[in-house]
């Protein structure tokens, strides 16, 4: 008997609706090191898990930004820290393997999976396997790719993350974090939209702001010192649940 196969796009939300990050698909999420604070955001924030199941982050030892995500931070993403469970790989393939063994299984509500630079154990077979692994089990895979240029893959969603210019709050106080996204490929669906996304304390999510296309130099004002507030759910700190 034949696996039914997931949609080979997002849940066809309207055209130019953010969509999060679907259970039963595969989703790469790129950003530069600088920006990896706002792709764990991101990634926290919009991927699309069961809210009773532990969700596994699976990171490289020794290598990365060096973040850690932290309580508050991920409680106000809509992520209970209690559900977090983050997990050192010794490298690349150990990465791999556990991720693949993580989404074959029905535990988690979601797996995450830092990797930096070319990582030449992720390719077109790997992201299948990954794929075939998510449909079983149906949740959301995300491998975030920090410094790492685009490779062929299966994966169903490509996006870019980086910080963006936040709107000053009285007295010229710097403002909420602001991200820009831009989902770079799509399997079955539009892409190349682009989204400028504003933290909303208040309701703990995202939301749309319109993009500003006019030049740098057509901006007025002069810039706030720093480009976005830091994002409160990655600190320098120890990690709240680790296992080797």
């Amino acid at each position: 008997m034949s696996r039914p196969q997931a949609p080979a796009c997002i849940e066809d939300p309207p055209p130019g609706t953010l969509p999060r990050l679907a259970r039963a698909q595969l989703h790469e999420v790129h950003a530069s090191a600088a920006d990896w604070a706002s792709a764990l955001a991101f990634a926290f924030g919009m991927v699309d898990a069961e809210k009773a199941r532990p969700v596994l982050l699976l990171r490289p030892r020794g290598n990365g930004a060096g973040f850690v995500p932290c309580g508050e931070g991920l409680r106000a993403l809509g992520v209970d820290p209690a559900r977090l469970v983050i997990v050192d790989a010794r490298n690349d393939a150990a990465l791999l393997r556990a991720g693949l063994d993580a989404a074959r299984s029905s535990g988690p509500a979601a797996v995450l999976m830092e990797s930096w630079g070319a990582m030449r154990e992720y390719d077109l077979v790997a992201s299948r396997r990954l794929i075939l692994a998510a449909e079983g089990s149906r949740i959301p895979v995300v491998i975030l790719r920090g410094d790492a240029e685009p490779r062929s893959s299966a994966a169903h969603t490509r996006w870019t993350v980086s910080s963006a210019p936040s709107a000053p709050l009285e007295m010229r106080a710097p403002g909420t974090a602001t991200l820009l996204v831009e989902l770079v490929r799509r399997r079955g669906g539009p892409a190349g939209q682009r989204w400028r996304l504003e933290w909303n304390e208040d309701h703990g999510g995202f939301r749309e702001l319109p993009l500003d296309t006019r030049p740098a130099t057509e901006k007025r004002g002069p810039p706030l010192p720093g480009a976005v507030v830091p994002l409160p759910a990655v600190r320098a700190r120890a990690p709240l649940r680790r296992t080797a």
